[in-house]
């Protein structure tokens, strides 16, 4: 028979279960808000944009395809593997203001979004551009379509395919956020959304131009670290 103790500490949820419940029970609430305002300037909207796909230049380049099909959208005239070539930073050891490992390689890792926010403004400064790359990190996932209805596409992290992140392979602690590198994290474009049906379009750099459930969608985000992006 287990201790007490040993007991209550198998019985204990883990911190992903924890997070997982956390990140379902805020994106529920953000979606069933968004679906009851009736005031919502527009209820349902699709953003022309591109959907480069990463490969087979970038198999591990999705933050920068995004980024780059983010900087379509809003006119700029870049190549596919620009920013990724130019202007990313890359690091051995440092994921969050840096891309760990090579974008071009298959054993690449990922960035999170202060490595993109400056990606994005080294790129726009040097085009003469006066739009400014911000990090939405913990705006609220309805915050986010609020930019959409602007006409602004939102870089978002989430998982590839949506599936479940599972737990963290590396985490790091920085500015006091938490970051986590997870094996299928992925980085996407959100370029519309319908709140009747409760679903957005979203630019995948792996699948092309694709429409799933704004609930999953918001839910991966936030268990990604509530991560986005976004140029003004």
């Amino acid at each position: 028979m287990l201790a007490a103790g040993a007991a209550a500490l198998l019985l204990s949820p883990s911190p992903s279960a924890l997070a997982a419940t956390y990140a379902q029970a805020r994106a529920t609430q953000d979606v069933a808000t968004l679906q009851a305002t009736v005031s919502q300037p527009q209820r349902s909207i699709a953003l022309d944009v591109p959907a480069l796909q990463q490969n087979p230049e970038l198999p591990t380049g999705c933050e920068s395809i995004a980024l780059t099909n983010a900087l379509l959208a809003l006119g700029f005239d870049l190549e596919k593997t620009e920013i990724a070539d130019n202007w990313l930073p890359t690091s051995d050891d440092d994921f969050v203001t840096a891309f760990m490992g090579d974008p071009h390689a298959p054993d690449g890792h990922s960035c999170m979004a202060p490595a993109i926010v400056e990606t994005a403004n080294a790129y726009l400064a040097a085009q003469g551009s006066a739009l400014i790359a911000t990090d939405f990190t913990g705006a609220p996932f309805d915050r986010l379509l609020e930019e959409v209805a602007t006409g602004r596409p939102v870089i978002v992290w989430c998982t590839i395919g949506l599936a479940d992140p599972g737990n963290p392979y590396q985490v790091e602690r920085t500015d006091g956020r938490t970051y986590r590198l997870h094996a299928n994290s992925h980085c996407v474009v959100l370029s519309g959304y319908d709140l009747d049906d409760g679903t957005v379009l979203v630019s995948d750099s792996l699948v092309g131009q694709t429409s799933c459930d704004m609930r999953l969608l918001a839910k991966r985000y936030y268990e990604l670290g509530a991560q986005a992006v976004v140029i003004s």
